[in-house]
Protein backbone atom coordinates (compact mmCIF):
# COMPACT_ATOMS: atom_id res chain seq x y z
CA UNK A 1 0.00 0.00 0.00
CA UNK A 2 1.39 3.38 -0.96
CA UNK A 3 1.68 6.44 1.28
CA UNK A 4 -1.06 8.15 -0.74
CA UNK A 5 -3.46 5.26 -0.24
CA UNK A 6 -2.77 5.25 3.51
CA UNK A 7 -3.44 9.01 3.68
CA UNK A 8 -6.70 8.65 1.77
CA UNK A 9 -7.81 5.86 4.12
CA UNK A 10 -7.11 8.00 7.18
CA UNK A 11 -9.06 10.93 5.67
CA UNK A 12 -12.05 8.68 4.97
CA UNK A 13 -11.91 7.34 8.53
CA UNK A 14 -11.85 10.86 9.92
CA UNK A 15 -14.90 11.85 7.78
CA UNK A 16 -16.78 8.77 8.91
CA UNK A 17 -15.90 9.54 12.54
CA UNK A 18 -17.09 13.12 12.21
CA UNK A 19 -20.31 11.94 10.51
CA UNK A 20 -20.99 9.39 13.22
CA UNK A 21 -20.25 11.96 15.91
CA UNK A 22 -22.63 14.43 14.24
CA UNK A 23 -25.39 11.84 14.03
CA UNK A 24 -24.95 10.95 17.69
CA UNK A 25 -25.02 14.62 18.73
CA UNK A 26 -28.12 15.37 16.65
CA UNK A 27 -29.89 12.24 17.94
CA UNK A 28 -28.96 13.15 21.50
CA UNK A 29 -30.13 16.75 21.10
CA UNK A 30 -33.39 15.61 19.45
CA UNK A 31 -34.06 13.01 22.17
CA UNK A 32 -33.39 15.55 24.89
CA UNK A 33 -35.65 18.12 23.23
CA UNK A 34 -38.47 15.54 22.83
CA UNK A 35 -38.39 14.52 26.49
CA UNK A 36 -38.11 18.14 27.67
CA UNK A 37 -41.17 19.03 25.57
CA UNK A 38 -43.07 15.99 26.91
CA UNK A 39 -42.16 16.92 30.47
CA UNK A 40 -43.31 20.51 29.95
CA UNK A 41 -46.65 19.35 28.54
CA UNK A 42 -47.22 17.00 31.47
CA UNK A 43 -46.43 19.80 33.95
CA UNK A 44 -47.99 22.81 32.30
CA UNK A 45 -51.27 21.42 30.95
CA UNK A 46 -52.77 20.64 34.39
CA UNK A 47 -51.63 24.07 35.61
CA UNK A 48 -53.18 25.72 32.54
CA UNK A 49 -56.50 23.93 33.08
CA UNK A 50 -56.50 24.90 36.76
CA UNK A 51 -55.74 28.52 35.84
CA UNK A 52 -58.64 28.60 33.37
CA UNK A 53 -61.06 27.60 36.12
CA UNK A 54 -60.76 31.14 37.51
CA UNK A 55 -62.35 32.47 34.29
CA UNK A 56 -65.10 29.85 34.33
CA UNK A 57 -63.61 27.41 31.82
CA UNK A 58 -61.66 24.48 33.21
CA UNK A 59 -61.07 20.79 32.89
CA UNK A 60 -59.19 17.74 34.03
CA UNK A 61 -57.12 15.12 32.22
CA UNK A 62 -56.77 12.13 34.56
CA UNK A 63 -53.44 10.24 34.58
CA UNK A 64 -52.01 12.49 31.88
CA UNK A 65 -49.06 11.02 29.96
CA UNK A 66 -47.15 12.05 26.84
CA UNK A 67 -46.08 9.22 24.50
CA UNK A 68 -44.90 8.62 20.96
CA UNK A 69 -41.08 8.89 21.03
CA UNK A 70 -39.25 9.14 18.68
CA UNK A 71 -41.31 10.42 15.72
CA UNK A 72 -44.66 11.19 17.30
CA UNK A 73 -45.84 13.14 20.28
CA UNK A 74 -49.25 12.52 21.77
CA UNK A 75 -51.33 13.18 24.85
CA UNK A 76 -53.01 10.28 26.66
CA UNK A 77 -55.58 10.53 29.48
CA UNK A 78 -57.72 7.91 31.19
CA UNK A 79 -60.66 10.30 31.61
CA UNK A 80 -61.59 13.80 30.44
CA UNK A 81 -63.73 16.35 32.25
CA UNK A 82 -64.67 19.85 31.01
CA UNK A 83 -66.52 22.60 32.89
CA UNK A 84 -67.87 25.89 31.54
CA UNK A 85 -69.53 27.77 34.37
CA UNK A 86 -70.10 30.77 32.08
CA UNK A 87 -72.74 28.81 30.17
CA UNK A 88 -73.66 26.34 32.90
CA UNK A 89 -72.22 23.40 30.96
CA UNK A 90 -70.13 20.37 31.88
CA UNK A 91 -68.99 17.22 30.10
CA UNK A 92 -67.14 14.03 30.94
CA UNK A 93 -65.69 11.40 28.61
CA UNK A 94 -63.62 8.23 28.69
CA UNK A 95 -60.01 7.83 27.60
CA UNK A 96 -58.34 10.30 25.24
CA UNK A 97 -55.54 9.45 22.79
CA UNK A 98 -53.86 11.96 20.51
CA UNK A 99 -50.96 11.77 18.08
CA UNK A 100 -49.08 14.29 15.96
CA UNK A 101 -46.05 13.69 13.76
CA UNK A 102 -43.05 15.65 15.03
CA UNK A 103 -42.34 16.86 11.50
CA UNK A 104 -46.02 17.90 11.03
CA UNK A 105 -47.00 19.48 14.36
CA UNK A 106 -49.97 21.26 12.80
CA UNK A 107 -51.76 17.98 12.03
CA UNK A 108 -53.14 15.71 14.72
CA UNK A 109 -55.30 12.62 15.17
CA UNK A 110 -57.59 12.27 18.19
CA UNK A 111 -59.48 9.26 19.53
CA UNK A 112 -62.01 9.56 22.34
CA UNK A 113 -63.73 6.75 24.24
CA UNK A 114 -67.18 6.80 25.79
CA UNK A 115 -69.30 6.93 27.72
CA UNK A 116 -70.04 10.65 27.64
CA UNK A 117 -72.19 12.72 29.97
CA UNK A 118 -73.01 16.29 28.92
CA UNK A 119 -75.10 18.73 30.96
CA UNK A 120 -76.23 22.20 29.94
CA UNK A 121 -78.28 24.55 32.10
CA UNK A 122 -81.23 24.65 32.49
CA UNK A 123 -81.87 20.93 32.86
CA UNK A 124 -80.58 19.59 29.53
CA UNK A 125 -78.52 16.40 29.69
CA UNK A 126 -77.09 14.05 27.08
CA UNK A 127 -75.68 10.59 27.71
CA UNK A 128 -73.95 8.78 24.85
CA UNK A 129 -71.61 5.95 23.98
CA UNK A 130 -69.96 4.62 20.81
CA UNK A 131 -67.58 1.95 19.59
CA UNK A 132 -65.25 4.38 17.79
CA UNK A 133 -64.91 8.15 17.67
CA UNK A 134 -61.91 9.74 16.01
CA UNK A 135 -61.06 13.16 14.68
CA UNK A 136 -58.35 14.79 12.60
CA UNK A 137 -57.44 18.45 12.46
CA UNK A 138 -55.08 20.75 10.64
CA UNK A 139 -54.01 23.92 12.43
CA UNK A 140 -52.03 27.04 11.59
CA UNK A 141 -50.64 29.76 13.83
CA UNK A 142 -54.06 31.46 13.70
CA UNK A 143 -55.95 28.38 14.89
CA UNK A 144 -57.71 25.33 13.45
CA UNK A 145 -58.01 25.48 9.65
CA UNK A 146 -60.14 22.34 9.15
CA UNK A 147 -61.26 19.31 11.07
CA UNK A 148 -63.18 16.07 10.57
CA UNK A 149 -64.98 13.84 13.07
CA UNK A 150 -66.27 10.32 12.46
CA UNK A 151 -68.05 7.85 14.74
CA UNK A 152 -69.48 4.34 14.66
CA UNK A 153 -72.41 2.77 16.52
CA UNK A 154 -73.50 5.85 18.43
CA UNK A 155 -76.28 5.44 21.01
CA UNK A 156 -77.61 7.77 23.67
CA UNK A 157 -80.42 9.70 25.32
CA UNK A 158 -81.35 13.39 25.47
CA UNK A 159 -83.36 14.73 28.40
CA UNK A 160 -84.76 18.25 28.49
CA UNK A 161 -87.65 20.06 30.23
CA UNK A 162 -88.90 21.05 26.76
CA UNK A 163 -89.08 17.41 25.65
CA UNK A 164 -90.81 16.09 28.73
CA UNK A 165 -89.75 12.47 28.51
CA UNK A 166 -86.29 11.53 27.31
CA UNK A 167 -85.56 10.90 23.64
CA UNK A 168 -83.26 8.09 22.60
CA UNK A 169 -81.05 8.24 19.52
CA UNK A 170 -78.72 5.98 17.59
CA UNK A 171 -76.69 5.91 14.38
CA UNK A 172 -74.54 3.26 12.73
CA UNK A 173 -72.07 5.82 11.35
CA UNK A 174 -71.68 9.56 11.09
CA UNK A 175 -69.22 12.19 9.88
CA UNK A 176 -68.76 15.94 10.34
CA UNK A 177 -66.36 18.03 8.24
CA UNK A 178 -65.58 21.70 8.94
CA UNK A 179 -63.22 24.05 7.13
CA UNK A 180 -62.44 27.73 6.81
CA UNK A 181 -63.45 29.29 3.50
CA UNK A 182 -62.10 32.82 3.72
CA UNK A 183 -64.17 34.44 6.47
CA UNK A 184 -66.92 31.83 6.10
CA UNK A 185 -67.31 28.39 7.61
CA UNK A 186 -68.12 25.41 5.39
CA UNK A 187 -69.77 22.41 7.04
CA UNK A 188 -70.80 18.99 5.75
CA UNK A 189 -72.29 16.15 7.75
CA UNK A 190 -73.86 12.76 7.24
CA UNK A 191 -75.65 10.30 9.51
CA UNK A 192 -76.36 6.70 8.52
CA UNK A 193 -79.36 4.87 10.00
CA UNK A 194 -80.40 7.62 12.37
CA UNK A 195 -82.91 6.26 14.86
CA UNK A 196 -84.95 8.61 17.07
CA UNK A 197 -87.29 7.03 19.62
CA UNK A 198 -88.86 7.53 23.04
CA UNK A 199 -86.56 6.68 25.93
CA UNK A 200 -88.90 3.80 26.69
CA UNK A 201 -90.64 2.13 23.79
CA UNK A 202 -90.10 1.28 20.11
CA UNK A 203 -89.09 3.66 17.35
CA UNK A 204 -92.07 5.31 15.61
CA UNK A 205 -90.31 5.12 12.22
CA UNK A 206 -87.51 3.12 10.56
CA UNK A 207 -83.95 4.51 10.65
CA UNK A 208 -83.15 7.26 8.13
CA UNK A 209 -80.05 8.52 6.33
CA UNK A 210 -79.35 12.26 6.51
CA UNK A 211 -76.75 14.43 4.76
CA UNK A 212 -76.24 18.21 4.81
CA UNK A 213 -73.92 20.71 3.14
CA UNK A 214 -73.97 24.39 4.18
CA UNK A 215 -71.99 27.59 4.63
CA UNK A 216 -72.29 29.93 7.61
CA UNK A 217 -71.34 33.45 6.55
CA UNK A 218 -68.54 35.22 8.42
CA UNK A 219 -68.11 32.48 11.03
CA UNK A 220 -64.68 31.02 10.22
CA UNK A 221 -63.74 32.47 13.62
CA UNK A 222 -65.65 29.60 15.26
CA UNK A 223 -63.11 27.16 13.88
CA UNK A 224 -60.06 29.38 14.39
CA UNK A 225 -60.90 29.92 18.03
CA UNK A 226 -62.49 26.49 18.63
CA UNK A 227 -65.53 28.40 19.92
CA UNK A 228 -68.52 26.35 21.06
CA UNK A 229 -71.51 27.71 22.98
CA UNK A 230 -75.14 26.60 23.36
CA UNK A 231 -76.51 29.53 21.33
CA UNK A 232 -73.65 30.15 18.91
CA UNK A 233 -75.95 30.11 15.85
CA UNK A 234 -77.94 33.10 17.06
CA UNK A 235 -77.34 36.09 14.79
CA UNK A 236 -75.86 33.85 12.07
CA UNK A 237 -76.86 33.52 8.42
CA UNK A 238 -75.79 31.40 5.50
CA UNK A 239 -76.70 29.08 2.66
CA UNK A 240 -78.05 25.56 2.97
CA UNK A 241 -76.81 24.05 -0.28
CA UNK A 242 -78.51 20.75 0.38
CA UNK A 243 -80.18 18.80 3.16
CA UNK A 244 -81.29 15.32 2.13
CA UNK A 245 -83.35 12.74 4.00
CA UNK A 246 -83.78 9.12 2.91
CA UNK A 247 -86.43 7.53 5.13
CA UNK A 248 -86.59 4.22 3.24
CA UNK A 249 -89.48 2.74 1.24
CA UNK A 250 -88.81 5.26 -1.52
CA UNK A 251 -89.40 8.25 0.80
CA UNK A 252 -86.91 11.01 0.03
CA UNK A 253 -86.80 14.71 0.80
CA UNK A 254 -84.40 17.48 -0.23
CA UNK A 255 -84.21 21.02 1.15
CA UNK A 256 -82.05 23.97 0.04
CA UNK A 257 -81.95 27.73 0.33
CA UNK A 258 -80.66 30.75 2.33
CA UNK A 259 -81.31 30.97 6.07
CA UNK A 260 -80.82 33.29 9.03
CA UNK A 261 -81.19 32.96 12.78
CA UNK A 262 -82.28 35.94 14.89
CA UNK A 263 -81.06 36.81 18.38
CA UNK A 264 -83.86 34.76 19.92
CA UNK A 265 -82.72 31.65 18.02
CA UNK A 266 -85.67 31.62 15.60
CA UNK A 267 -84.93 30.47 12.05
CA UNK A 268 -86.06 32.28 8.90
CA UNK A 269 -85.46 31.32 5.28
CA UNK A 270 -86.82 30.67 1.82
CA UNK A 271 -86.28 27.06 0.90
CA UNK A 272 -86.92 24.77 -2.02
CA UNK A 273 -88.42 21.47 -0.80
CA UNK A 274 -88.63 18.34 -2.93
CA UNK A 275 -90.66 15.43 -1.57
CA UNK A 276 -90.67 12.02 -3.26
CA UNK A 277 -93.41 9.39 -2.64
CA UNK A 278 -95.99 11.68 -1.05
CA UNK A 279 -98.42 8.82 -0.36
CA UNK A 280 -95.83 6.87 1.64
CA UNK A 281 -94.90 10.00 3.64
CA UNK A 282 -98.58 10.51 4.48
CA UNK A 283 -99.09 6.92 5.57
CA UNK A 284 -95.97 6.68 7.72
CA UNK A 285 -96.37 10.09 9.37
CA UNK A 286 -99.97 9.32 10.32
CA UNK A 287 -98.75 6.11 12.00
CA UNK A 288 -95.92 7.94 13.80
CA UNK A 289 -98.00 10.93 15.04
CA UNK A 290 -101.69 9.98 14.82
CA UNK A 291 -102.71 13.07 16.80
CA UNK A 292 -101.65 15.20 13.79
CA UNK A 293 -103.59 13.19 11.19
CA UNK A 294 -105.68 16.15 9.97
CA UNK A 295 -102.64 18.40 9.50
CA UNK A 296 -100.68 15.66 7.73
CA UNK A 297 -103.58 14.94 5.36
CA UNK A 298 -104.02 18.65 4.60
CA UNK A 299 -100.32 19.06 3.78
CA UNK A 300 -100.29 15.90 1.64
CA UNK A 301 -103.35 17.12 -0.26
CA UNK A 302 -101.72 20.50 -0.95
CA UNK A 303 -98.55 18.75 -2.18
CA UNK A 304 -100.54 16.38 -4.39
CA UNK A 305 -102.41 19.33 -5.91
CA UNK A 306 -99.18 21.22 -6.58
CA UNK A 307 -97.70 18.05 -8.11
CA UNK A 308 -100.58 17.82 -10.61
CA UNK A 309 -101.41 14.26 -9.58
CA UNK A 310 -97.83 13.02 -9.45
CA UNK A 311 -96.33 11.39 -6.36
CA UNK A 312 -93.44 13.85 -6.24
CA UNK A 313 -93.52 17.59 -5.66
CA UNK A 314 -91.11 20.54 -5.48
CA UNK A 315 -92.49 23.49 -3.55
CA UNK A 316 -91.39 26.68 -1.80
CA UNK A 317 -91.16 26.39 1.97
CA UNK A 318 -91.03 29.73 3.76
CA UNK A 319 -89.91 29.94 7.39
CA UNK A 320 -90.60 33.18 9.26
CA UNK A 321 -89.26 33.53 12.78
CA UNK A 322 -89.52 29.82 13.43
CA UNK A 323 -92.92 29.18 11.79
CA UNK A 324 -92.89 27.13 8.58
CA UNK A 325 -95.42 27.90 5.83
CA UNK A 326 -96.37 25.82 2.79
CA UNK A 327 -98.00 28.36 0.49
CA UNK A 328 -100.04 30.33 3.07
CA UNK A 329 -100.64 27.36 5.36
CA UNK A 330 -98.60 27.18 8.61
CA UNK A 331 -97.40 23.58 8.95
CA UNK A 332 -95.17 23.64 12.01
CA UNK A 333 -93.05 25.57 14.48
CA UNK A 334 -89.29 25.06 14.68
CA UNK A 335 -87.64 25.10 18.12
CA UNK A 336 -85.33 28.01 18.98
CA UNK A 337 -81.63 27.28 18.46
Amino acid sequence: MTVTEVAKGRTASRKFLWLATGIILVAGFYSGAWFVAADQIEKRLPAYLAEKQASGLGGECTDLEVRGFPFRIGLFCDKIRLDDTRHGASASFGALRTAAQVYQPGRAIVELDGPAEIRVSPGVSVSADWTLLHASLAATLSGVDRTSIAYDNLTGTVRSPLLGKGVGFGASHGEIHLRQNGDDLDAALSVDKLDLRPEEGPSPAPPANIAADLTVTGKAEWLRGATISPHMLRGAKGELRQLTLDAGSGMNAKLSGPFSVNEQGLVSGEFSLTLVNIDAWRENLVKAVPEETDLINNIANVLAALAAGKNEATVKLNVRDGTAFLAFVPIGILPAL
